[in-house]
C-alpha cells in the first residue's frame, strides 16, 4: 500500500512541474463499441511536432468507416510508409500504406496482426483498404477484412467485404442529399465451438445523408447488418433559443426500439480562448463483427446480434488555453463530463467454452469525468489525466459494468535529445471488475521506451509494463503481463 501511495504522489508532483501538448503513441481509441477499449500502438512519430499521420494506421470508428480517404496531395513528399514490429508475447504486427502518383488510385494500405499469448491461443487478422476512383465523379472505396481465431475446442473465421461510396453532395432537383455515404457489404461468419457449429453469410447495406432542400434539412441513416435493420431521422429546426444551435428532434428505431431523443449544440467562447461545449448527439451504430474481435479475438457469436442506439450521448467539455512560455507553463487544460445511456450495447460475459467470451446487447448507463493537463518545460512533455467512470447496467440491478476502472492515471512523459525520442507512461487503474461482478486487482502499468530515428528510417524498442502487473480484459483469458516490443519502420 505504501509503494502505491508513494507511486500516486510521484505521478501527481511531475504532473505539477513538466510538459506540453502532445499526442503520445499509446492511445484511448473510443468508439461505438462499448467492449472496445484500447488500441495500443507502440511506435512513436517522425515528428514530435507535425508528423501526426506518419505512423498511424487509419482506424476509424464503425460510425465514418464509410468515407473514401481523401486523395494525397501530389506534393506530399513521403507517400509511402512501412512498419513492423514483434514482441515476446509471440505478436508480429505489420502496416503498409501506399498513396501512388497516379489516379485512378487514391491510397493503399495493409495491416497484419498476429497474437499468440499462449500455445494453444492464436489468432490473425488482415485489413486491406483501397481507395480510387472510376471515373471523376465515381469515388470507391474496398476494404476486405480478415480475422480468424484458435483456442481449446474453439476456432472462428471471418470475412468482411465491403464497397463504399461517398459525394459532399448529389443532386435530385430540388433536393440535395449532402455528405451522401453508401455502402454495401458482405460477411461470412463460421464458429466451431465445444464441436457446435455455427455459420452464417450476410449481405449489408448502410446509407447516411443529410436530405435538404428550401423546406427541410433532415439527417438520415439506415442501416442493415447481420439481418438487423435500424434507421434514424433528425429534422432541423431552425430556432436557437439562449445561443443553441443543431436543434433536431431525432427518431432512432429497429425491429426491437423506437427511441425518441434530440440533437443539440451550446457553444460559448469565454476570454482569453477558452471554450465551454455543450451538446447532444444521438446515435446509430453498427455492432460489427471485425470491430468486437479488435479488444480480444477470442468470441462466439449468436443470433443475437443486435444494433446499438445511443440517445443519451451527452458531453460538457470546458477547454482552457494558456500562453506557453519559456519557463515552466500549462499550455492547456480540458475538462470533460460525458453521461451516454446505451442501448443493445455490446457486453462480455461467460460462455459454454470456459476461456471463449460470449456477447451480450444489453443497456450500459454511463457517467464519466476526465480532466486533462498539457505542460512544457524547456523540451520535456507531461501530458496527466485523471478519470473518473461510474458505468451500471440498468437491467441487471445496476450492478457494475464489467472492466471499466472506476478511478484512472494516465502520465506520459515524452523527451527528444538529438535522433533519439524517449517516452515514460504510467497508466494506472482502480476499482474494476469482472463480468461475474468480483473485484480485479488495480493495475499500475508503467512503459518504458526509446526511438532512434536516422532521416526517414527508425527503430525503437519499449518493455511494457515494467512491474509486471496483471491487466485483465476478460478474465477467463490469459492477463498481460511484461512485454517487449522491438520495431523498424520507414518512409519514402
Amino acid at each position: 500500500m505504501k509503494q502505491r501511495l508513494v507511486i500516486f504522489s510521484l505521478v501527481l508532483f511531475l504532473g505539477s512541474l513538466f510538459a506540453q501538448t502532445q499526442t503520445l503513441p499509446d492511445m484511448k481509441i473510443s468508439g461505438e463499441s462499448g467492449i472496445k477499449a484500447y488500441l495500443y500502438k507502440r511506435s512513436l512519430m517522425f515528428s514530435a511536432v507535425a508528423a501526426l499521420g506518419d505512423s498511424l494506421p487509419a482506424f476509424v470508428p464503425s460510425g465514418k468507416q464509410f468515407e473514401v480517404q481523401a486523395k494525397a496531395s501530389p506534393y506530399m513528399k513521403h507517400r509511402s510508409y512501412v512498419q513492423f514490429e514483434g514482441n515476446t508475447d509471440f505478436g508480429l504486427n505489420s502496416f503498409i500504406s501506399f498513396y501512388p502518383k497516379d489516379i485512378p488510385l487514391f491510397s493503399v494500405s495493409h495491416l497484419l496482426e498476429l497474437r499468440a499469448p499462449e500455445s494453444d491461443l492464436i489468432s490473425i487478422r488482415n485489413n486491406l483498404f483501397i481507395s480510387g476512383e472510376l471515373s471523376s465523379s465515381l469515388p470507391l472505396s474496398f476494404r476486405f477484412d480478415q480475422a480468424s481465431a484458435a483456442a481449446d475446442s474453439f476456432k472462428t473465421a471471418i470475412i468482411d467485404l465491403s464497397l463504399a461510396h461517398h459525394r459532399f453532395q448529389q443532386d435530385f432537383g430540388v433536393y440535395q442529399i449532402q455528405d451522401l455515404n453508401l455502402q454495401f457489404g458482405y460477411t461470412h461468419l463460421a464458429q466451431d465451438n465445444l464441436l457446435e457449429a455455427y455459420k452464417r453469410d450476410y449481405f449489408d447495406g448502410y446509407y447516411s445523408g443529410i436530405i435538404n432542400s428550401t423546406q427541410i434539412n433532415a439527417k438520415t441513416k439506415l442501416l442493415v447488418q447481420a439481418g438487423e435493420a435500424g434507421i434514424q431521422i433528425a429534422p432541423l429546426i431552425n430556432w436557437q433559443p439562449y445561443g443553441i444551435t443543431r436543434l433536431r428532434p431525432h427518431i432512432i428505431a429497429d425491429a426491437y426500439r423506437f427511441v425518441p431523443s434530440l440533437e443539440f449544440q451550446y457553444r460559448k467562447p469565454l476570454s482569453g480562448g477558452n471554450v465551454l461545449t455543450i451538446g447532444n448527439e444521438p446515435l446509430l451504430d453498427l455492432n460489427k463483427f471485425t470491430s468486437l474481435l479488435e479488444y480480444t479475438p477470442w468470441i462466439y457469436f449468436s443470433d443475437a446480434h443486435k444494433l446499438q442506439k445511443t440517445p443519451l450521448n451527452l458531453k460538457t467539455e470546458l477547454e482552457l488555453i494558456h500562453p506557453l512560455s519559456n519557463n515552466f507553463s500549462l499550455s492547456r487544460l480540458n475538462i470533460c463530463n460525458t453521461n451516454l445511456y446505451q442501448i443493445h450495447s455490446p457486453l462480455m460475459a461467460s460462455g459454454t467454452n470456459y476461456g471463449v467470451a460470449g456477447i451480450d446487447f444489453t443497456e450500459i448507463l454511463t457517467t464519466k469525468t476526465d480532466v486533462d493537463a498539457f505542460f512544457k518545460i524547456g523540451d520535456l512533455a507531461l501530458h496527466q489525466s485523471i478519470g473518473v467512470e461510474l458505468a451500471y447496467l440498468p437491467r441487471d440491478s445496476y450492478r457494475r459494468a464489467p472492466y471499466r476502472s472506476a478511478f484512472n492515471l494516465d502520465s506520459r512523459l515524452l523527451y527528444p535529445y538529438r535522433d533519439w525520442l524517449f517516452n515514460l507512461d504510467l497508466i494506472q487503474d482502480y476499482l474494476t471488475v469482472d463480468h461475474l461482478g468480483n473485484d480485479l486487482p488495480e493495475a499500475i502499468i508503467l512503459n518504458l521506451g526509446a526511438e532512434y530515428r536516422k532521416d526517414n528510417t527508425a527503430v525503437y524498442g519499449q518493455l511494457s509494463n515494467l512491474f509486471n502487473q496483471k491487466q485483465w480484459f476478460f478474465n477467463e483469458q490469459p492477463a498481460q503481463g511484461r512485454r517487449m516490443y522491438l520495431g523498424l519502420k520507414h518512409r519514402f
